[in-house]
């Protein structure tokens, strides 16, 4: 599910990597249009909505392992696509339900707040009596990587967090990851915490973008409301309960919801997630690149 998204495709090319011939692999999307370049390379393409129990059901039969990867919704209809994406493995008699879920699942007292869809997930789908794994995603410094434009141009990197340290991962790594943990049978009934090699602080984020970029780039701890206008710049449409959500991370961050790191990269794929410098060099590299 969700394979036209940025984690998505980087899992279905990870499967390709790894040996899985693109006739087994189905490639579910909402919009099946933006899934023509997998048809073309012979990966099955199939419309699934999470909001349709048919679709799903269709999209799911004959398979031996569905890859959740879920929708942007707010919690409530997250909840109910999830009950929905459910009744469809159990009908299309799944062999087993891989979850993409967050580390913040692990933490009762997050302050994220998207995370009380995370941990009802994670407990209905344990409890559903279907085989399941469930992956948990660190940050993406994709994400960092987008910014760095404007990071450079501000001279900031503005957060609002203070002592929140982060053990960031690129999603290249994390669909290698969770590609793998989809073909391994001892992953089954298993629950994996995914994150880069090191733990970083904001000013050390900083830091690298700086050795990275060339130029001199500063951590600045600022309130949440400076954020939500960060957002805000260039995007009058973003929705306010959007912010708040986005906002709600950093939360998370200064909780020590994302400092945590593991192995479990390395032990699923054999090979270590790149250290946040190296990948954000790769990342400014393909934008000196393209620009």
């Amino acid at each position: 599910m969700g394979a036209t998204g940025q984690l998505g495709r980087r899992i279905v090319d990870s499967l390709i990597e790894q040996g899985v011939a693109p006739a087994n692999i189905i490639a579910s999307a909402r919009t099946v249009s933006k899934a023509a370049g997998m048809k073309d390379q012979g990966i099955q393409v199939r419309h699934a909505d999470y909001e349709d129990v048919d679709t799903m059901r269709e999209a799911f039969s004959g398979s031996d392992v569905v890859i959740l990867i879920p929708s942007t919704a707010p919690v409530e209809p997250r909840i109910l696509q999830h009950q929905k994406s459910l009744q469809a493995a159990k009908e299309a008699q799944v062999g087993r339900l891989l979850f993409v879920s967050l580390t913040t699942a692990g933490f009762l007292d997050s302050k994220f707040e998207i995370t009380p869809y995370l941990i009802y997930a994670e407990m209905k789908l344990r409890q559903s009596r279907i085989p399941w794994t469930i992956l948990r995603n660190t940050m993406y410094l994709d994400a960092v990587g987008d910014w760095m434009p404007e990071l450079v141009e501000m001279k900031r990197l503005p957060y609002p967090v203070k002592e929140g340290r982060v053990a960031f991962a690129g999603r290249d790594d994390l669909a290698r990851a969770i590609a793998a943990a989809s073909i391994k049978e001892e992953t089954v009934n298993q629950i994996y915490e995914l994150t880069g090699p090191e733990s970083l602080s904001m000013p050390a984020l900083a830091a690298a973008l700086s050795d990275v970029t060339g130029e001199s780039i500063r951590f600045d701890s600022i309130t949440d409301e400076d954020y939500a206008e960060i957002c805000r710049q260039g995007h009058e449409d973003v929705p306010e309960p959007l912010i708040r959500i986005l906002t709600s991370i950093y939360w998370a961050v200064e909780n020590g919801e994302f400092g945590a790191t593991t192995n479990q990269i390395e032990a699923l794929t054999g090979t270590s997630p790149l250290p946040a410098k190296e990948y954000l060099k790769l990342y400014w590299d393909t934008i000196r690149a393209n620009t």
